[in-house]
This record gives structure tokens, sequence and C-alpha cells, in this order.
């Protein structure tokens, strides 16, 4: 009998093992729609916009050097034919102080039944450049080695992706308007604005900026605040903000309504400034862009995840379900046939096919009851056959039901998953081992003997 029970569980393992393969081909069917998930955000990201990333106005002169021999002995003619080969050189002045405000407003857009969270945005950047940070900036240009001449100032501001502004970004410098074009004028951070100034007139004082417009993205939003002094604030209604970047905020409030953050940064606090300087010369703008700060507009816990964190517990429920009918068909002395445990194990897979196939079009709570009230019915219908009990199958159903329950509220905590399936795998063995206390495993293993192999085996003493 012993070799029989020990052939029985490892059937039952086997099946148990067989049943996981259309668990995983329904988990290779998560992680296939989370790729077509992906190339629907990229689609998106082509015909409406991708990250945007904001580096803040900032005063560019540039000027002509000569191109003379750094050293050697040439006439006054050469001198002058030397002189003739110039090389323009740029002037990054940052303003004194600087002000951004950011208010985000978070929507979605739908690629076929894919939804993919977009933004619009309204910035307001204003600042200052202070009349002697100006006349020190025309000294040091002026003392530059072979100092030749002086072009006309601009204003560059740089913009990740030019496509997410949809309306004439509105620029005034000491309260006048003034106009725009296309193109930061710098190289490495081409894709932006520009406004020429006109003259050298406006670095004669304190030049004052404000710049207002609006602007599309999706995925996260960061910014680059190059000042002496700047202050950056961000509003917006999405409730799980992942906040990015070289600097955190230095005070945020996170709701269910949305989230508001604010940074502050100096030029002691950061060197911005030299990575510009080193952007406009070179063109190497990695470094800049890296030292940017922002936030991500993350989906924490979509249904792909839900999903995902839902299966990785099918071994558990299916093993569950086994041991369960192990233990009654050897107290009760039913047999409980093979097949029988497959149809259950299957039953149980299908849920999570369910889940997966009715949460891409309905929410996923709906999603998830109605996989229950499928699984749990139908378990309940065929349980009550293969037990022969009503009451037997409720019970089983019931437990299943509560299970399910548990793992609904695992699937949706975002940083206490991993502790909370922990804290179920722990209750439902303990569960295990403290209904099963009493029971003598050797007299399940041995079977009861017949009345007459009972009287032979006494007679036998007897004699």
């Amino acid at each position: 009998m012993q070799k029989q029970l020990a052939l029985k569980i490892v059937i039952i393992f086997a099946i148990g093992m067989l049943v996981l393969i259309p668990t995983s081909m329904v988990q290779y069917k998560i992680y296939e729609r989370q790729g077509y998930l992906e190339q629907a955000k990229s689609s998106v990201a082509q015909s409406w916009t991708g990250s945007q990333l904001i580096v803040s106005p900032v005063l560019v002169i540039p000027y002509r050097v000569g191109a003379a021999e750094k050293s050697g002995f040439y006439s006054s003619k050469e001198l002058q034919q030397a002189s003739a080969k110039t090389s323009q050189r740029f002037e990054i002045v940052v303003p004194d102080n600087l002000q951004q405000q950011f208010t985000v407003t978070n929507s979605s857009v739908f690629k076929g039944i894919y939804e993919v969270p977009v933004y619009g945005s309204s910035l307001s950047i204003s600042g200052a450049f202070s009349e002697p940070k100006l006349q020190q900036a025309l000294a040091k240009i002026k003392r530059q080695p072979r100092f030749v001449d002086i072009n006309e100032p601009y204003l560059s501001l740089h913009i990740a992706d030019m496509r997410g502004i949809d309306q004439t970004p509105e620029l005034t410098l000491n309260g006048s308007a003034v106009a725009l074009s296309p193109g930061s004028q710098i190289d490495g951070l081409a894709s932006g604005l520009h406004s020429a100034l006109g003259g050298m007139d406006r670095l004669a004082k304190t030049l004052e900026f404000s710049l207002d417009f609006s602007l599309r993205g999706m995925g996260s939003f960061s910014f680059m605040p190059l000042a002496d002094e700047a202050t950056s604030s961000m509003q917006s209604n999405w409730p799980h903000p992942e906040f990015i970047g070289a600097s955190l905020p230095k005070t945020r409030e996170i709701t269910a309504a949305g989230f508001t953050a604010s940074w502050k940064s100096s030029r002691f606090s950061g060197y911005g400034a030299d990575l510009m300087s080193r952007c406009a010369g070179d063109g190497h703008c990695e470094s800049l862009r890296n030292a940017a700060s922002g936030v991500s507009f993350i989906q924490p816990v979509d249904i792909y995840l839900q999903s995902e964190r839902s299966i990785k517990y099918a071994m558990l429920f299916i093993g569950l379900s086994f041991i369960t009918f192990f233990i009654f068909e050897h107290i009760t002395r039913q047999p409980i046939h093979p097949i029988q445990y497959a149809f259950v194990g299957l039953a149980i897979s299908v849920f999570y096919l369910l889940l997966i196939s009715l949460a891409e079009h309905i929410a996923f709570i709906w999603a998830y009851t109605i996989g229950v009230l499928c699984c749990s019915s139908l378990l309940l219908f065929y349980v009550r056959y293969m037990l022969r009990s009503l009451r037997s199958a409720v019970l089983f159903s019931a437990m299943i039901v509560a299970l399910y329950g548990v793992l609904y509220v695992i699937v949706q905590a975002e940083d206490y998953a991993l502790l909370m399936g922990s804290i179920l795998v722990f209750l439902v063995l303990t569960v295990l081992m403290y209904v099963t206390r009493n029971i003598d495993w050797y007299s399940i293993a041995t079977p009861e003997q017949s009345a007459d192999e009972k009287n032979a085996k006494e007679l036998t003493e007897l004699i």
C-alpha cells in the first residue's frame, strides 16, 4: 500500500507540473501583450510627442577670434592674413535669477485597445540678467587672445521635441514683445527656440525676460534650470509621480487628485553653467541632459503587471487544491481519479486567461470579479459530483474565493506586494499544518485489515 500511495503522490505531482504548462503559456501571453503596449507607446510618441526636456533660457554672445599661430616669428603681412582667418566662439551667460512654473494636465490616448498616458503643459518662465553680469561677460570676451569682434547676441531655449508646441510662444524682453524663431542655435541642442536681441544696446542695462507657452509630451517631463538662483515648481493631476534626475524636489505633496512639487538650485549646488558652456563649445551635451531633474508619469500597477503578479500564485492555488483533495481522499477512503485532479487544475488556470483577456476591455476589478465568479462556479459544480458532497464543494469553492480575494489585495499593492505575498504563503502553510496536526499518516499508508485477515492472524498467534 505504501508503494501505491507513493505512486499516487508522484502521479499527482506530475499532473500539477503538466497543469502549469498552460499557466506558463498564459504568462507568455502577458509578456506578449506588454510588448504590444510598448509598440503602441512608440507609435503614439511618433505621432504625438516623446519625453520632453526643457533647458532654461540662456544668453548666447557669439564672437570671433583670429587664427594666428601660437608661436613663431611672422611679418605684419602674415599676421594680417592669419587674422583674416577667424573662428567663432560662444560665451554663455546664465540669468542671475530664474523662476519656472509648470502646470501639467495628464490624459490618455488610445492606440487600438491600448491606453497610453500623455500630457499637456503650460509653462511660465521668467528671469533677469543683471547689468554687472552682462558687462562682466563682455569684458571677458574682449580679453580673449586675438579677439576680433562680437556678433549679434541672442536668447536661446532648448526643447527636446518641438512637435509639442501647438501655439506661438510669447517672449517679452524688458516689457516688450519680441519674436521667436525655431532652433536653439546651439550645437548639440539644436531643437528649441531663439530670439535675436537686435544689437548690443540691450546688453547695456539689466535684461529681464518672461516666456509663456504650451507643450505636449508623454512619458516624462524634465527640466534643466540654469541660473545663479533658480526656483521651479510643478503641479499635475497625476497621482503616481516618479521624481527622476539629478535633483529631487525640495518639497512635494502627493494626493489622489495629483501632486505639487518644487525645486531650488543655485550656482553652488550644481555646475549647469559649465556643462552648458562645454555643450555650446564642442557639441557634447549628454552630461547636461543627465544633470536635469523632472518627473516620470508612470503607471505603477497596470493591468499586465497585476495579471503577472496574479499568475505567480498559480502554483500555490493548484498545489493547495491538490493537497486538499489528497487529504480528503485518504481520510474518507473516497478515491479521486488523477484526471479529476487535472480538470480542477485546468479550471484554476483558465482564470488567468479570462483575467487578461477581459482586463484589456473593462476595468481590472470587474475583469477579476468575473474571472473569480466563473472559476469558482465551475469548481462548485464539478467538485459537488467529484466529492459527492455539496457541503464539501461549497467549502472548497469558498476557500478558492477567499484566496482570490486576498490575492487581489496583493496585486494592487504597489510597495508591499512581496511582503503580503510572503505572509499569505506562511498563513496557508500554517492552516495546513494545523488542520492535519492529528492525522496519522502511517494509518493512511496502511489499509485496515479485513475481518477474515484479522481472525486468521489471531488464530496464527494462538497456535
